[in-house]
């Protein structure tokens, strides 16, 4: 899929990958109002940003992906 066929699921607050990312994922976070990039490769780490931090390759990708969990929180639990 591409970034556009995404967006909406994103701001729904359902993660979001990319195929050519390994362990990273991101959603966003509504209470907040932040988007959050979540890593697990060595250890679990969470990042929180204002705003979208995507490199040009990102924007034009059309392995993007989207995971049919109901909410972060449904899935943490």
């Amino acid at each position: 899929m591409k970034l556009s066929e995404v967006l909406d699921a994103l701001m729904e607050g359902k993660p979001i990958t990319r195929a050519a990312w390994e362990q990273k994922y991101m959603y966003y976070d509504k209470d907040d109002n932040v988007f959050v990039y979540h890593y697990s490769e060595d250890e679990e780490r969470e990042l929180m940003c204002w705003g979208l931090d995507l490199e040009p390759r990102d924007v034009i990708a059309d392995d993007w992906d989207i995971d049919y969990w109901d909410t972060v929180e449904d899935k943490e639990e």
